[in-house]
């Protein structure tokens, strides 16, 4: 995940199939990731256990910092 995070571009996505203990796995490091995700049934119904997982890498900038330091009142 963290190699299709640097390669990705933003708002690109992935399409991940398999089963759903592993998606639960993959969909907490896309959120860990800060990528929007969900996981959808399979095609033949909810009661298949292998399931879709959609991600999408979200657009962000990192916001405006503070200075890292302040100025010093001397007496």
């Amino acid at each position: 995940m963290l190699e299709m995070d640097r390669i990705l571009r933003p708002e690109g996505a992935v399409i991940i199939r398999d089963d759903v203990d592993v998606l639960l796995k993959v969909k907490n490091i896309a959120n860990g990731l800060e990528w929007d995700s969900s996981i959808v049934d399979h095609e033949d119904g909810p009661l298949e256990r292998e399931k879709l997982l959609f991600a999408v890498k979200k657009y962000w900038a990192a916001p405006a910092s503070a200075p890292s330091h302040r100025r010093r009142k001397t007496n």
